[in-house]
């Protein structure tokens, strides 16, 4: 059981700096961020597979995943699956015998990298169906979990994802919930309620988890009030340190519609609130609305991010025509290599029809120099070998010293 939490001093902010300045910079920045989404959100990768996260939301996961050291992670909305290999990625590093399991209703865009990491479980279909939540359920009992929300962002949806998945989250763990920002806070004021609003639905209901806002002080973040730790006694896990009284956020949730009296006005009603999600998202089949967000921005006709602005082109270029001079190019491709392979035969003919070749082979019959051909032989391949073990070494020692930097913070 973890200890009573460490008490922080409170920081020096400079005058100059008022809450209000703070807000109002951080809210502009963060949609200019989104909205050069093609350099910023389009290019962001972990280990080459692409994520749509923040650099900062993605130092702030890797944070939580090595205070808290969940042995299990539950990603709901896999997109390429860079998020699943950053949560399994650090697992791994930090020594924690964990893992992720993912689901998303579409798998069929997810990197083959992440499809073959031993420590990511893929389940098509719905975060919201009984047979998932049943298996998942399952796997998360006895073991400290973690559950991180980025499917559907209908408010519906987030609603139900909310008081399926909150109750799995282990004590002194983290329940986030993605995309705050959306419906104006401070982006995209014309999208339909979505995480921001199922959070004031579920945050009424009072359950046993509060925002932690420690984790937005780099203030760029997507998930503002998104990063929930579940309260009471902690079940493992390093000791929380508590965060200074005076740090400043973004408060980005609050410049949505109502603006600034957002934060004075009394808490909904759960039962109204719900019942007024439910009818903004109106009567869709869930399972048709949760496809892929790819297609949803293009049916809207909005701007398309790198990733969907490519797989549009290919799209557009699956017509016969194209089709045809693309067979076309493929058979000169083809006839250029069997030239060269033809080319390549008549080459070797020569070599080994020559005197020189058939002088060589003979010789290399001789027992003496049969020997010494042998022995060069065995000396390269265990100076290979030995090259082999040293840099083998080499990784492991730095891979421990890395992961034992990384216990000790």
């Amino acid at each position: 059981m973890s200890g009573p939490p460490d008490t922080a001093p409170r920081i020096d902010v400079p005058e100059h700096l008022t809450r209000d300045e703070v807000e109002r910079v951080t809210r502009e920045f963060v949609t200019v961020y989104h909205d050069l989404k093609e350099q910023t959100f389009g290019t962001t990768t972990w280990l080459r597979v692409p994520l749509v996260k923040t650099p900062t939301d993605i130092l702030v996961f890797q944070q939580l995943i090595a205070e808290t050291r969940p042995e299990l992670i539950v990603e709901t909305g896999v997109y390429v699956g860079g998020s699943a290999l950053l949560f399994a990625s650090v697992l791994e590093l930090l020594g924690i015998d964990g893992r992720v399991i993912a689901v998303d209703v579409d798998l069929s865009l997810v990197n083959d990298r992440v499809r073959e990491h031993p420590r990511i479980e893929l389940l098509e279909g719905s975060s919201v169906d009984p047979e998932i939540v049943s298996y998942i359920r399952s796997e998360a009992r006895g073991k400290r979990t973690m559950v991180d929300l980025d499917a559907d962002h209908r408010a519906h949806h987030v609603l139900e994802e909310l008081r399926t998945y909150s109750p799995l989250v282990s004590p002194g763990c983290y329940l986030v919930v993605e995309d705050g920002f959306l419906g104006g806070r401070p982006v995209r004021p014309e999208a339909v309620p979505g995480p921001s609003e199922a959070l004031d639905a579920w945050l009424a209901e009072e359950p046993p988890f509060e925002p932690d806002r420690w984790r937005e002080r780099y203030l760029l973040t997507q998930n503002p009030r998104g990063y929930l730790r579940r309260l009471g006694v902690e079940d493992g896990g390093p000791r929380r340190r508590e965060p200074p009284e005076n740090f400043l956020t973004g408060a980005l949730e609050l410049s949505g519609v109502g603006g600034a009296a957002a934060a004075t006005r009394p808490p909904p009603d759960p039962e109204r609130a719900a019942e007024e999600l439910e009818a903004a998202a109106g009567e869709p089949d869930r399972e048709v609305e949760a496809l892929r967000r790819t297609i949803g921005n293009l049916a809207r006709g909005e701007r398309q991010s790198h990733v969907e602005a490519d797989l549009e082109r290919r799209r557009q270029d699956l017509t016969v025509e194209n089709l045809l001079r693309e067979i076309d190019t493929q058979r000169q491709v083809l006839e250029e290599r069997n030239r060269l392979l033809a080319a390549e035969r008549a080459r070797m003919r020569r070599i080994t029809e020559s005197l020189p070749y058939r002088l060589y082979q003979r010789a290399r019959g001789l027992p003496v120099l049969r020997t010494l051909v042998d022995r060069r032989a065995a000396q390269r391949t265990a100076a290979g070998q030995a090259r082999a073990r040293q840099r083998a070494k080499t990784r492991r020692e730095r891979t421990e010293r890395f992961i034992d930097h990384h216990r000790g913070q």
